[in-house]
């Protein structure tokens, strides 16, 4: 009875590892499945959320006629040189840093660099709406203005965008930890699994044992026999 119950209780104790062993890898793919399932999950492009302002600014900038601002010439110099900075931004920068952040649009570091552009792109259009304001005719003021605020909504939407995709990726971080601590737990719990070798029957000896030969007897030396003693003559 006691033999039967030991049988069972080794082969709970191995099937229980035999499940952690099972479920905890299964558990891990399974996160890592959802994180990939995350990732194939593509947010909007960059250069989506951000062209449609983009290309008014670029319009803006080409409608400008600077040189009749009613400002000292150093202010329309300095106007001027702003303008055109952004029209070389928009033209020879911002493109190619648009294609790496939409060949990408789940890493961070890509769409990064593009946030960093339109932010000093902004601050360089806003001096020369404030100025506008001023010195600019009305309708290339209001131009300027229009165009600030639909590249302030494209920089807020970019903004989200990247929020968005850092809390996705700290979630499935989270999960994946989380999975891998609980497969750490369960190996920890689970008891120690022994190894048992059955290398079957006791092999017997082929060979007959030697018996030692018994000494022989000693031999005792016999004695001679009496020669008959010579008979004298009568």
């Amino acid at each position: 009875m006691s033999f039967m119950k030991n049988l069972f209780c080794r082969s709970l104790g191995a099937c229980t590892i035999a499940l952690v062993s099972l479920s905890a890898p299964m558990a891990i793919g399974q996160a890592a499945t959802a994180a990939s399932s995350a990732q194939d999950a593509q947010p909007a492009k960059s250069s989506d959320v951000l062209n449609p302002a983009l290309n008014v600014v670029s319009q803006t900038m080409a409608g400008l006629n600077i040189s009749r601002w009613k400002a000292p010439g150093e202010v329309r110099g300095a106007m001027q040189q702003n303008a055109d900075s952004i029209s070389r931004d928009l033209h020879n920068t911002l493109p190619g840093l648009l294609a790496q952040a939409d060949a990408a649009p789940n890493s961070i570091p890509a769409i990064l660099p593009v946030y960093r552009n339109v932010d000093a792109l902004y601050d360089v259009l806003l001096r020369v709406s404030e100025t506008a304001n001023l010195a600019a005719p009305e309708n290339e003021s209001a131009n300027i203005s229009s165009s600030l605020n639909q590249l302030e909504s494209a920089r807020k939407d970019l903004s989200n965008v990247i929020l968005s995709i850092a809390k996705n990726q700290e979630a499935e971080i989270t999960k994946l930890r989380a999975t891998v601590a609980q497969y750490a737990a369960a190996q920890q719990a689970a008891p120690a699994k022994t190894t048992v070798v059955d290398d079957g029957p006791a092999k017997t000896s082929s060979t007959k044992p030697k018996h030692k030969k018994k000494p022989a007897p000693a031999q005792t030396p016999t004695k001679p026999a009496a020669e008959p003693a010579p008979s004298q003559p009568q």
